[in-house]
C-alpha cells in the first residue's frame, strides 16, 4: 500500500484554511483526508473571520444591511486566502496546495490521477475542482482542460511565480473592504486575471470536491457536487470573446462598488 501523501509527492506543502470557531470542521476534514495527505507537511491556518476585521459594521461599507455578514464572509476568505500564499512563500514552498476546510477528496485522489498531474510542469495555476469554469477549453491529457479559470477556490495548486504575482495584487486588511467592493470574492477574480497571464488547468473529473452543507458566506445549502467542473452557460469560445465578456463584468462589477460605497453592502 503506498505511503499517505505520497500522491502528492509533487507539491511542497499543503496549507488547510479553517475558522477558529469552527472546531467541527477541522476534526471532520482530519478524518476525510487522513489517508491522503503528507501531515508532516499540512500547516492548519486560521481563517480570517470577516466580522472580527478593520472596518467591518462601520460606514461606508457596513450599514447595517441583511447582507452585511455574507459580505463580511467574502472579505474574510479572500484575506485568508492571500494569507496562506505569504505563508507558503515565508516557507519557501515553490508548490503549495491549498485546500479549504470543506474539501473532500475523490476516488480519483488514489488512483494516479494525482501523482500524473503534479507531475507537469505546463500549468501555473491548477484546480483540483471548480464550478462554472470558462473557456476556451483545451484538452491537455491526463485528465487536464485548459481553461481560462473557474469560480470556487476550496482546492488549488499554485507555482512560486503565481504565488508572488497573487500576493502583489491582492489586499491586506487594510485595503480589503474597498477591494471585495471591487471584485465581489476572491475566487471571481481569479477566473477573469489569471488565465490572462498565466496557464490554468482543472482536472476533469475532479480529484476533490466541497462536502455537502451550509456555506460559512452565504449560508445557503451547497449540494455534495457543487464543485463539479459544468461549464458557465454562455461561456465564450474564444480568447476575443472572453476579453469582451470579461470587460463587461468588470464594468458593472465597478458599477455596483461604486453604489456600495454610497448605500453599503
Amino acid at each position: 500500500m503506498a505511503d499517505k501523501g505520497d500522491c502528492l509527492s509533487g507539491v511542497d506543502g499543503v496549507i488547510v484554511i479553517n475558522l477558529d470557531r469552527r472546531p467541527d470542521r477541522w476534526t471532520a476534514f482530519q478524518d476525510i483526508w487522513r489517508d491522503h495527505l503528507p501531515w508532516e507537511r499540512v500547516v492548519r491556518l486560521s481563517a480570517s473571520d470577516g466580522t472580527q476585521l478593520t472596518g467591518y459594521g462601520q460606514s461606508p461599507w457596513f450599514r447595517g444591511r441583511k447582507r452585511d455578514r455574507t459580505w463580511a464572509g467574502r472579505g474574510g476568505c479572500a484575506l485568508s486566502h492571500v494569507r496562506a500564499l505569504r505563508e507558503a512563500a515565508a516557507r519557501g514552498w515553490d508548490r503549495v496546495l491549498i485546500l479549504e476546510d470543506d474539501a473532500v477528496p475523490t476516488e480519483g485522489m488514489t488512483s494516479g490521477a494525482m501523482t500524473a498531474v503534479l507531475a507537469r510542469s505546463d500549468w501555473s495555476l491548477l484546480y483540483l475542482g471548480c464550478h462554472e469554469p470558462m473557456g476556451p477549453f483545451r484538452p491537455a491529457g491526463d485528465g487536464l482542460m485548459g481553461i481560462h479559470g473557474a469560480l470556487d477556490a476550496h482546492a488549488y495548486v499554485v507555482t512560486a511565480t503565481l504565488r508572488d504575482w497573487l500576493i502583489e495584487r491582492m489586499p491586506d486588511e487594510a485595503n480589503l473592504w474597498p477591494w471585495i467592493a471591487r471584485e465581489r470574492a476572491v475566487d471571481r477574480w481569479y477566473r477573469r486575471e489569471i488565465g490572462r497571464r498565466f496557464t490554468v488547468m482543472m482536472c476533469a473529473p475532479p480529484l476533490a470536491l466541497q462536502i455537502e452543507g451550509a456555506s460559512d458566506i452565504t449560508q445557503i445549502w451547497r449540494a455534495a457536487d457543487h464543485a463539479r467542473p459544468t461549464p458557465m452557460d454562455g461561456a465564450p469560445s474564444s480568447r476575443m470573446a472572453f476579453e469582451l465578456k470579461r470587460l463587461g463584468e468588470i464594468g458593472g462589477d465597478r458599477l455596483r462598488a461604486a453604489v456600495k460605497r454610497r448605500v453599503g453592502f
